[in-house]
């Protein structure tokens, strides 16, 4: 009976292999049981969750079209369900422990098994007796010094992706922000450690189950919603989950306001949250701007942040078109003038134009002076000024007190941290560096560039180890990042380990489509000759050898 029901499941799953939105409740559907069946009956017959089940049907799939050989891996990707490359390589990687690329380039052998379809082994085998009662001996030790642990600690929360239930599934932007606004209300609270955006939209989209993102965010708490728009009214249901020891639904609630209010109906979903989980909330010394705007030029606001968060050429460029068409339409609005002289500092990344550059600088001072005019009890106002004053002036001691200033706010931005940690770093304060990262990790877990950056200030400590260990963390979540795969690269090259180091540039050139340098690194027996033939071809400015060539 199992192997029936297992097989029938197989065949739907793969009938809608393409749908990388065919999940539990479509295959429940189609196989005619609830969800809930579902979950049981997988469980009892393969050990597997149906999550679990689905993605490892995909991933069988895959290595068979790697094996023909006929498709590249993005193309993979999107034959067997999967709404990304890059999740799809980390999934692959993660289960089979080679990348897609490897198991093509060196036509490693990956059994094709019926393993996910077996029931597993329940019975104990007499040797694993003792092992398993100490097993039990050590959870209820644990257990017991856990209930001893003071409950005072400070707990966290995740504000996951908020869902859109309009009609066209059009209003991504909204919900986007909606989320990040809620998350940015909530991180004004002492008392909470709020996990940024960064990390939690990384979980967008995904069938996860919240235990599991809880443990990968390491927080105690999970905030799930969904938003419906309707002409002038928007409606907002929002569910405190309790993820351990099993979950628990403590807290839900549904807000009906007219769309000019939204500002009021987040600021009171994140304080009605932060009553609801038990905190103690420090009192604001200060009183919090209330914000009144106009409908239309915060929808403007929305689409403008969503672009920006991109932080692409054309995304940047877009974002400012919103984000001053916004203003035009309310000119009282402090923290559209925030991200447009964020938007302004990245610009001058992507520009070459040298005439242009200072003429983005004025904006961007001028942007965020505005708001601090505005609003001078604005956080991420401080922050942004600190960045301004850090990147463009670089007027190191009026950064920090703008930085201090903005997290005293602020306390829960991972970006101010970040901002006060490379204070550190230019003031040859490694240690302290160091440490403000560890907490822009801490509230932003699965953010590439902050994991990346707390290796490279290991490596400029020469505790080179370490940062390998880094780099090799982040690169396990984002294999095809290349900002850690560059500077691992080079701190395997100084810890002696050229060979590794080869390999790790090797993949680096093959994620930028840079195939001449691939080439060089393989035909080259010495690492150095092959940096000589980079640096010949860097001076002559060739961008295939400065960057991505696309």
């Amino acid at each position: 009976m199992d192997k029936a029901f297992i097989n029938k499941v197989k065949q739907t799953i793969l009938k809608h292999l393409e749908d990388e939105k065919f999940g539990v409740n479509e295959l429940a559907s189609e196989i005619g049981l609830s969800k809930s069946q579902i979950w049981r009956k997988l469980k009892y017959s393969t050990g597997k969750t149906a999550n679990e089940f689905i993605r490892e049907v995909r991933l069988q799939e895959a290595v068979k079209l790697i094996q023909e050989d006929e498709y590249t891996a993005s193309e993979i990707a999107y034959r067997v369900g999967f709404s990304s490359p890059s999740y799809f390589h980390k999934c692959f990687h993660d289960h089979f422990g080679i990348t897609p690329g490897e198991f093509r380039e060196e036509k490693e052998e990956i059994p094709i098994s019926n393993e996910i379809f077996q029931k597993p082994i329940r019975r104990l085998h007499s040797k694993l007796f003792k092992p398993a009662l100490f097993l039990i001996l050590f959870i209820v030790v644990f257990t017991i010094s856990y209930l001893l642990i003071d409950k005072t600690k400070q707990s966290s929360i995740a504000v996951l992706p908020f869902l859109d239930l309009s009609e066209n599934k059009d209003q991504d932007y909204l919900t986007d922000g909606i989320t990040e606004q809620i998350t940015l209300e909530l991180a004004k609270k002492k008392g909470i450690r709020v996990i940024s955006r960064t990390s939690a939209m990384s979980f967008k989209g995904e069938n996860l189950l919240s235990s599991d993102i809880a443990k990968d965010l390491g927080v105690d708490y999970l905030l799930e919603g969904s938003i419906l728009q309707d002409y002038d009214s928007i409606r907002v249901i929002v569910q405190l989950i309790e993820p351990f020891p099993r979950e628990k639904h403590i807290w839900q609630n549904s807000y009906n306001q007219k769309y000019e209010n939204i500002l009021n109906l987040v600021k009171g979903i994140s304080t009605e949250i932060a009553t609801e989980i038990n905190i103690v909330v420090n009192p604001e010394e200060i009183e919090q701007v209330e914000y009144v705007v106009n409908t239309e030029a915060y929808d403007l606001y929305l689409k403008g942040r969503h672009l920006w968060h991109q932080q692409a050429n054309s995304s940047i460029l877009n974002s400012i078109k919103f984000l001053k068409e916004s203003i035009k339409l309310d000119s009282g609005f402090a923290p559209a003038y925030v991200t447009l002289a964020e938007a302004y500092i990245v610009l001058n990344k992507f520009i070459k134009d040298n005439e242009e550059k200072p003429i983005n600088r004025v904006k961007s001072r001028k942007a965020i002076n505005k708001a601090l005019e505005l609003d001078n009890k604005l956080g991420a106002a401080y922050i942004t000024k600190g960045n301004v004053l850090g990147k463009f002036d670089w007027n190191w001691e009026e950064m920090k007190k703008m930085l201090d200033k903005g997290l005293r706010l602020d306390p829960n931005n991972a970006y101010g941290h970040m901002l006060l940690s490379d204070y550190y770093l230019v003031n040859n304060n490694f240690n302290m560096a160091i440490n403000e990262a560890l907490i822009a990790e801490n509230l932003d877990p699965l953010n590439p560039m902050i994991g990346t950056s707390i290796g490279t200030k290991y490596c400029m400590t020469n505790n080179i180890e370490k940062s390998i260990e880094q780099y090799q963390k982040v690169l396990k979540v984002f294999p095809g990042y290349t900002g850690a795969l560059d500077n691992l690269g080079f701190a395997q090259y100084f810890n002696g380990q050229k060979e590794e180091s080869k390999k790790t540039f090797i993949k680096l050139q093959e994620v930028f489509g840079n195939y001449d340098m691939v080439k060089a690194y393989k035909e080259n027996q010495i690492i150095e000759d092959t940096f000589r033939f980079w640096l010949s071809s860097l001076k002559e400015w060739d961008t295939k050898y400065c960057s991505h060539p696309v």
